[in-house]
């Protein structure tokens, strides 16, 4: 009896020790969380500085590059404006005056513009031209000035006149998309869905807007129904139901396409659809065309933009 009495105290004992162990490791664990915790929010302060330091750097890197390129630049100051729309050149004329930092008698400034180039006409310590800028040029386009004085020619990039893409200045921009459910059975492609289609207006505030609204199937490459949806247009926006079939099987290729008319007779094409599985389990990849988009002039000529 006293020995099952002495067995039984060893086990209170040791239960007591492991939970007092139980407690100490939960303690040191706080402990240790609370540490981890804090130096996380240590890092994450380090870190916020560094980036508000690599941000103070960045933004000294940007000033002294911009001191030196006026430092560096030929002329002292560069302003330019632009003109309305010439729909039937496609070109925006764009008017430019700068004004070198040394001037002499015999000095002489044009500037080219794609594979226009026009002298500048001086008047006093100004230089002023006006050029015809193609409204589809592409990005990063910049117009090049060239000084000839004696028999020194140096030139310049004006960086500062940006002239790339003013068709987006001057055109709406159209986009559509077109959320379905689609199903191949018996020889038929089912397409059910709703299409979504937006018409921002124009960056310059013209009068330019879409007047004109088609829905175009393409299959394999071959245009096989064009329905006229104008009617369907609100506020610039709208959505419609869109439930079609047409004969296909596996490796068929379809495509549903906008074409939106403008005011000034540019055709604004926009892919909203596209399938083409293999069979099926294998789905092709569906092509990145979000902003993509052709415009075409009232002749049918592709002015920019390649599917």
């Amino acid at each position: 009896m006293e020995e099952n009495k002495k067995r039984f105290n060893w086990s209170i004992v040791a239960i007591i020790a492991l939970a007092c162990l139980m407690i100490l490791c939960l303690v040191k664990i706080s402990d240790l969380s609370n540490q981890i915790s804090n130096l996380q929010n240590t890092i994450a302060n380090y870190q916020n500085k560094i980036n508000y330091l690599h941000n103070d750097i960045n933004s000294i890197y940007d000033n002294v590059d911009e001191k030196l390129k006026k430092e560096a630049s030929l002329l002292s100051s560069v302003d330019y404006s632009l003109g309305e729309l010439n729909a039937e050149t496609h070109t925006v004329p764009v008017t430019l005056k700068v004004v070198p930092k040394s001037l002499t008698d015999d000095m002489q400034l044009s500037v080219k513009v794609g594979s226009e180039t026009v002298a500048l006409e001086r008047n006093g310590n100004e230089f002023i031209a006006t050029v015809a800028v193609n409204m589809f040029i592409d990005y990063d386009e910049y117009p090049m000035l060239s000084i000839v004085s004696g028999e020194t020619t140096k030139t310049e990039k004006l960086e500062d006149v940006d002239v790339s893409i003013l068709f987006a200045r001057y055109l709406p921009y159209v986009y559509a998309h077109l959320e379905t459910s689609d199903i191949l059975k018996n020889g038929k492609l089912t397409i059910d869905g709703n299409l979504m289609f937006d018409e921002k207006p124009v960056a310059e505030n013209s009068n330019v807007t879409i007047t004109k609204i088609e829905l175009v199937t393409v299959k394999n490459e071959q245009e096989i129904d064009r329905k006229d949806i104008t009617s369907n247009i609100t506020n610039q926006s709208y959505h419609v139901p869109v439930n079609v079939s047409y004969d296909a099987k596996y490796g068929d290729k379809f495509c549903i396409y906008i074409l939106a008319e403008d005011s000034l007779g540019y055709t604004h094409k926009t892919l909203a659809y596209f399938w083409n599985d293999l069979d099926e389990h294998t789905h092709s990849a569906i092509p990145d065309i979000d902003g993509s988009v052709e415009i075409y002039d009232k002749n049918g000529n592709l002015l920019i933009g390649d599917y």
